[in-house]
């Protein structure tokens, strides 16, 4: 119907008396209909404001896109309308009034950038003091359930271990040996020049220890398992489940979140142990199939650069990753309100912020072991 003409929609009787709608008025010939009605536009809305009926009742097919477009060119329905129960009830649903948003001139950009900063800053302040607020309900919790064994939940705890812990195994495992590899193989290309083969594996080691491994491992829990924190939770406040636990004189922190946080705070440090494992299995077979290194070698030398505290300063990481990850994701889930979409939205916000503080946080400690030269 792309040859379509204005009659084909709309009809004028000539004393201008009575405005007749024909043909289907729908999202598939919606271009048609803007493009013969726009030039009418003001003479359409005249017409409508004088006659004294409006029939839309020979419409063969209306949709909300065709209300919205008949609502556009002859305003609000009332009395003088003349319609279908179907066709009424379809225009009354859409609402009568929609905010519009008022274009901001050049000379109003800049107070408005300034309030657009402003209200970023208020967002991220809010934000600080309810992650901050939460933290301390949760280490409340806490430190009530480990005072009173009998209050926590072996059985919850014990599903969220194996959840988080048991069942990464394999990816954790794969990400670490890749990994190994990556940094083995790139260190023995560019040692090989000076001949200095056998430092390839004190450069796997130390980052191995001391950085890939903590920091790898948490990135992945943070986007496995942190995103399903946010959102188990999530979904059970949109279904008024945490509503229903308070109406049972149950907490929901106590319930929901600190078996997930006790869980993590356990698997973590054993997840980065198994990489430390992994990725110096991967690092002994790189430098035995480049470098010729037996593993008889490779694990002499291991033992020579390796050192307790070397260990220490990756394993001390990996409960403040793993507390960080909790805290963040599972407050996202308990402050999910709306629909599903912002589940999914709340969700996606959690893994990244939980992300940048394991990164952040990172940096903090390796600036803190420089300093006190660890």
């Amino acid at each position: 119907m792309s040859d379509a003409t204005a009659q084909d929609f709309i009809r004028i009787d000539p004393d201008g008396q009575t405005i007749s709608l024909h043909g289907p008025w729908t999202v598939f010939e919606a271009d048609n209909l803007r493009r013969v009605l726009r030039p009418q536009k003001q003479q359409l809305q005249k017409a409508a404001g004088d006659a004294r009926a409006i029939d839309i009742s020979a419409v063969t097919q209306l949709d909300t896109v065709g209300a919205w477009l008949i609502r556009n060119y002859f305003g609000t329905q009332n009395d003088r309308w003349q319609m279908t129960e179907r066709q009424k009830a379809l225009l009354e649903f859409l609402p009568t009034d929609l905010p519009r948003r008022q274009a901001v001139s050049r000379k109003d950009r800049l107070p408005q950038m300034i309030d657009d900063i402003g209200q970023k800053t208020i967002d991220i302040l809010q934000f600080l003091y309810g992650i901050i607020a939460f933290m301390g309900l949760i280490c409340t919790r806490l430190a009530a359930n480990l005072i009173r064994p009998s209050q926590l939940r072996p059985a919850s705890i014990t599903r969220h271990i194996f959840e988080t812990g048991i069942a990464a195994l394999p990816i954790i495992g794969l990400l670490a040996f890749l990994m190994s590899m990556v940094v083995s193989y790139q260190g023995a290309m560019q040692l090989q020049k000076f001949g200095a083969d056998i430092f390839t594996i004190d450069l796997t080691v130390i980052s191995m220890l001391r950085e890939m491994a903590p920091l790898v491992t948490a990135i992945m829990v943070a986007g496995r398992s942190g995103s399903a924190f946010a959102a188990e939770i999530g979904v059970m406040r949109l279904r008024k489940e945490t509503d229903a636990l308070e109406a049972m004189g149950l907490d929901p922190i106590s319930l929901l979140v600190v078996p997930r946080l006790i869980a993590l705070l356990i698997t973590l440090p054993l997840l980065t142990f198994f990489a430390d494992i992994v990725g110096m299995t991967g690092g002994a077979i790189m430098a035995w199939s480049l470098l010729d290194i037996s593993p008889t070698q490779y694990i002499d030398r291991v033992s020579e650069v390796a050192t307790v505290t070397m260990y220490l300063v990756g394993m001390v990481k990996a409960p403040v990753f793993a507390f960080v990850i909790a805290v963040i994701c599972t407050y996202h889930g308990m402050n999910v309100t709306g629909s599903a979409e912002s589940v999914g939205r709340v969700t996606t916000i959690a893994v990244v912020q939980s992300i940048f503080m394991v990164i952040f946080v990172d940096a903090a400690f390796s600036i803190l072991f420089a300093e006190i030269g660890i």
